[in-house]
């Protein structure tokens, strides 16, 4: 057995013993004034328990709950996935033409040392893609071998957009080849593991403590009327979250419907009230389609969530969304179109794709 967050265990355990420490030296204040003996023969004899035991149990459950928020999990199956996709970004500032020709050869030789797609990106103080991540090695080196020494149109080299656009999965081909351990790294494939949760097992028996400890406390009219007056405090609360389907469907009506601005702010509204990955998701999913793309990647990139189909998701739209420097592109595939073969052309029309993923169906 393991944790996946033992850092609950180390922050909160300390400062729960110091809390329980003082519960339990505490004194009651006509402990002040009669000496224990005295107590005891004047207490009458219950058949609750005593506030020692119910500490106790306040105490088992509070350690209970800390352990469950930990998340204890029994590994079960290790998986090992395909390499990811990696992205090859070509240095195209102003350099002589000896350098540049020994650029696109080491591009070309790095097209074969992986076995995943390949997207082929170029930067000098914008970025350009060049091809999106594709299989096909034939037609990435001939796109990296057909690239004019006329694209070389300014000397500003800024690595910082590179990052801004690409994943981490990137590697930036100069003059020289890249490190071995760098493409050792990258050809990795990934490997995890899938859990059995045992979280609810400690969460469970810290809710059974939780109601014993309750349950022997003495019964007080003031208990009761603290409960109904939460009740009436909390009934505007209540309604508003019973009612909050509603603006769920709503903007998935409107989205069907082909009304992504109505849908996107709908989408807004709920995740406001009620955030999680799927709904910033179906809200970057609706600026994509409103064509609202700098919101979209907004949303895309602040979707956090363990779910492998919804993090691929988000990856193909990611993918999909056109690059600010577009005009740019255009004009270096124009430059070079009279070199370019039909099979070719039929890569670069894929770039135009701005179908985006369904949305997240609950």
């Amino acid at each position: 057995m393991s944790f996946l967050h033992p850092e609950f265990l180390f922050w909160m355990i300390p400062f729960v013993g110091v809390l329980f420490y003082f519960w339990f030296t505490q004194k009651r204040d006509n402990e002040y004034h009669f000496t224990p003996e005295a107590l005891q023969k004047l207490r009458v004899s219950e058949s609750n328990l005593d506030i020692t035991g119910r500490n106790s149990l306040f105490l088992s459950a509070s350690l209970l709950i800390i352990i469950a928020l930990a998340q204890p999990v029994v590994q079960q199956e290790k998986i090992v996935e395909a390499p990811p996709s990696v992205t090859i970004v070509l240095d195209i500032s102003t350099h002589s033409i000896i350098e540049f020709e020994a650029m696109k050869t080491n591009a070309m030789h790095l097209v074969d040392e992986f076995e995943g797609a390949i997207e082929l990106l170029a930067f000098d103080s914008k970025v350009y893609r060049i091809s999106p991540a594709s299989k096909d090695r034939k037609t990435l080196k001939e796109l990296i071998q057909n690239l004019s020494p006329h694209v070389m149109n300014t000397e500003i080299s800024d690595e910082k957009n590179v990052y801004a656009v690409c994943e981490a999965s990137c590697i930036i081909v100069e003059n020289k080849m890249p490190d071995k351990h760098i493409i050792e790294t990258l050809r990795k494939p990934n490997e995890h593991w899938i859990y059995f949760q045992l979280f609810y097992f400690p969460l469970g028996l810290a809710m059974i403590l939780i109601a014993i400890a309750l349950s022997s406390m003495s019964k007080r009219q003031s208990v009761s009327m603290a409960l109904v007056f939460m009740i009436f405090m909390g009934e505007s609360d209540i309604r508003a979250g019973v009612m909050d389907f509603r603006l769920l469907k709503q903007a998935n009506d409107a989205y069907l419907h082909g009304e992504y601005d109505q849908s996107a702010r709908l989408f807004g509204e709920y995740q406001r009230l009620h955030d999680s990955p799927q709904i910033r998701y179906n809200c970057a999913n609706a600026y994509f389609k409103a064509g609202h793309y700098a919101r979209a990647r907004y949303w895309y990139e602040r979707v956090v969530t363990d779910d492998p189909k919804l993090i691929e998701w988000v990856k193909i739209n990611l993918a999909k969304l056109p690059i600010e420097n577009s005009e740019e592109l255009q004009k270096v595939v124009k430059k070079s179109e009279r070199m370019v073969n039909k099979e070719t052309k039929k890569v670069q029309e894929v770039i135009q794709i701005k179908n985006a993923t369904p949305l997240f169906v609950y």
